[in-house]
């Protein structure tokens, strides 16, 4: 896809299409009834203005819970190999564009930041791929450089395991929290700022949980 394919047949930087905006509602309500889902820290997304939402991920359907704790039109960086029938008009649907991380990934980011420009919501998992076991991995630092060039706020947002039917009697439940946008120094410059500010991000994302027991 070319960085001006990307942007054709896209809906407002704030405003969802109809289409989108039933399926997420549909989501929210289906995983309420066979998850349990609790949804806290919507209110805390801006309304307006570009921002990077940065999640962890752990499980395969992390870019639709996302997309259902954030409301508003996003836009995902995804790895060019999702693209591919029968998933390549889904990953579009959702918002997703193809970035070539064998290549270095340089057009996606001139697309991500085009999208910042525009005033969109950019989704990002500093983590890069997901990891089933549920633990913090080393944070990449693309989303920070992505903040500080983009002028962006970040927006953590934790991801908890979706329950299996024995969780599920045990009482368990899929939640989702939204954390206060984090703004960066754009005076950060170097690899090992940007991969500490990233770190310190991860670690956010993480704690969430915890400020709503």
């Amino acid at each position: 896809m070319s960085e001006r394919s990307a942007f054709e047949g896209r809906s407002t930087p704030t405003r969802m299409s109809r289409r989108y905006d039933l399926f997420r509602k549909f989501m929210i309500l289906l995983c309420r009834l066979f998850f349990g889902l609790t949804i806290s820290g919507t209110e805390k997304v801006p309304k307006s203005g570009p921002i990077i939402v940065a999640a962890n991920h752990i499980q395969y359907p992390d870019p639709v819970l996302v997309c259902m704790a954030v409301p508003r039109r996003m836009q995902w960086m995804a790895k060019k190999q999702l693209f591919e029938p029968p998933f390549k008009r889904f990953f579009e649907f959702i918002g997703s564009f193809p970035v070539d991380r064998e290549g270095g990934g340089r057009a996606g980011v001139r697309v991500a930041l085009r999208f910042l420009k525009e005033g969109w919501t950019l989704g990002i998992f500093p983590e890069g791929t997901h990891k089933d076991d549920g633990t913090a991995r080393e944070a990449k630092s693309g989303a920070v450089l992505l903040a500080i060039r983009g002028r962006s706020p970040v927006v953590p947002v934790f991801v908890g395991r979706i329950p299996g039917p024995v969780a599920r009697l045990r009482g368990e439940r899929l939640r989702l929290v939204v954390g206060d946008p984090i703004h960066l120094d754009e005076n950060l410059r170097g690899g090992e700022a940007y991969r500490a500010a990233a770190d310190e991000i991860l670690r956010k994302i993480y704690s969430l949980p915890k400020g709503t027991r």
